[in-house]
């Protein structure tokens, strides 16, 4: 599924505060033009340092939810603005852990 480049623009700040790091950090992965195209790959990146702080089911929840909407291409009508909004939350609450 593609997405905006101003929601991937959303997403790549989401991640970048994860790592304190600039545009394209982390071997270009961490990049609004990388999340236009691969929009679930923010919320793996963002989320693999800070799992360990958080409960298992409230992650996996969130990441099976997700996965399978993010990535079926023939879905259109995710609420991309909810999916930001829900990775942004969960990375909060992990780091305030």
């Amino acid at each position: 599924m593609r997405i905006t480049h101003n929601d991937a623009i959303s997403l790549e700040s989401v991640v970048r505060n994860v790592f304190s790091c600039d545009r394209a950090g982390m071997g270009g992965y961490i990049d609004a033009d990388h999340f236009e195209s691969a929009p679930f790959d923010a919320a793996l990146i963002a989320l693999a340092p800070l799992w360990q702080k958080g409960d298992l089911h409230e992650i996996e929840d969130f990441l099976f939810k997700w996965e399978h909407i993010l990535r079926n291409d023939e879905d259109e009508n995710a609420d991309i603005r909810s999916y930001i909004r829900e990775l942004d939350d969960l990375v909060n609450l992990l780091s305030q852990r």
